[in-house]
């Protein structure tokens, strides 16, 4: 580990971190914790800026850590970064748009342990504990100009060189996912 560095621990969640995931560009980090949420944070300046709750109303931090079947054990980002799979010791597989706060669409699903979408994104697949692995077709829909626009910018931008730009606020906002 001689040629890594460590350059930043990012702290929320009040139990194991069990899952991560990248989107695409790079701008964002999902994480899945048992302690029934999965965070979307910025990862280049370990803001948090979205969280989807598995269990409502969500627990106290106190009770986040106990045995409450809800503890989220995988998450995956698409490939057009607008969407996150999620799945839960609930049985259930949870579908989300970084914008909204509750699932788009959510399937059962027993015993899941591990999700991926595949490179197109037209395809989840959620391998199980009894050896399985599940698919379901996603729906197939163009990103806005706006969003193919952000992504390109953060591939190659980090926020602190985003914040930068001599763009309108809004710009910025939407550019850095606070929108």
């Amino acid at each position: 580990m001689d040629k890594y560095t460590m350059i930043r621990r990012l702290e929320g969640h009040h139990h194991d971190v069990v899952a991560c995931d990248f989107s695409p560009d790079g701008a964002l980090l999902a994480t899945a914790s048992y302690d029934t949420r999965v965070y979307v944070w910025d990862p280049h300046n370990g803001d948090l800026l979205m969280e989807f709750g598995h269990l409502f109303p969500p627990p106290t931090p106190i009770f986040a850590g106990g045995a409450n079947d809800r503890w989220v054990r995988a998450v995956s980002f698409s490939h057009d970064g607008l969407h996150v799979a999620s799945l839960a010791d609930d049985k259930m597989v949870r579908f989300w748009r970084i914008d909204e706060d509750c699932p788009v669409q959510v399937a059962p699903l027993s015993n899941g342990l591990c999700c991926a979408f595949s490179t197109d994104g037209s395809v989840l697949a959620a391998g199980t504990h009894d050896g399985s692995v599940y698919f379901w077709a996603t729906p197939r829909q163009v990103p806005s100009l706006q969003h193919i626009c952000r992504m390109s910018i953060r591939r190659v931008m980090s926020t602190q060189e985003v914040q930068k730009l001599p763009v309108p606020s809004k710009i910025l906002a939407f550019l850095s996912y606070r929108v």
